[in-house]
């Protein structure tokens, strides 16, 4: 894991993003502290999924949050 300060990422942005993107993983600290890592987008990810953050959790109607998103705009949207 290779580490920049944050005035590095600032005057070298392209070349720490170009590590980051060949995919080694780059600490930014700031005054000696570790404050953030940055870390390649894993591409082998699960698709996204409308309800994927839960909020329409449990919700029987809403099974199909497409079709459910679709009936409601049709309400608004009808000539």
């Amino acid at each position: 894991m290779k580490t920049a300060t944050a005035k590095e990422l600032r005057t070298h942005a392209s070349a720490i993003l170009e590590r980051v993107r060949k995919g080694d993983e780059v600490v930014i600290t700031m005054r000696g502290k570790s404050i953030a890592v940055m870390t390649p987008v894993s591409r082998s990810e699960k698709p996204f999924s409308p309800a994927g953050f839960g909020i329409w959790k449990g919700r029987k109607e809403l099974s199909d949050v497409t079709k459910w998103i679709d009936e409601r705009r049709k309400e608004r949207h009808q000539r």
